[in-house]
């Protein structure tokens, strides 16, 4: 005859043997979440480096002797600001707010035949 004792043994073992089971694995994937976190930090500061050698380079006094300003760039004045409503009526309509506040859909190159006509 088993007594007591041996099945509360048996009950606790087996108890603690699946609690083991559950915590290796979110311990698993905690650690998969771990790896991958570091490796978007990785990605993300060698962004950042080549990003950092980029400004370096188009900000070094070399690189700005070699490649001067186009002379057609110039501080913007006043007269170039104009109201939604002075716009040509072609550009007003296609970039005109629908009443429910969204933008009607625009392809970019529609847009962009707009300024290069200018």
């Amino acid at each position: 005859m088993i007594r007591l004792t041996t099945i509360i043994w048996l009950v606790l073992l087996g108890s603690v043997t699946g609690a083991l089971f559950v915590v290796k694995h979110e311990v698993r994937d905690l650690e998969r979440q771990v790896m991958q976190t570091e490796e978007a930090i990785k990605n993300y500061r060698r962004g950042i480096r080549v990003l950092q050698a980029e400004w370096s380079l188009l900000t070094s006094p070399q690189f700005l002797l070699r490649h001067p300003m186009p002379d057609q760039l110039a501080p913007l004045t006043g007269d170039q600001f104009r109201r939604f409503a002075e716009l040509p009526e072609t550009f007003a309509a296609q970039f005109a707010v629908k009443e429910e506040g969204r933008a009607p859909e625009q392809s970019a190159g529609a847009a962009g035949a707009l300024f290069r006509n200018r």
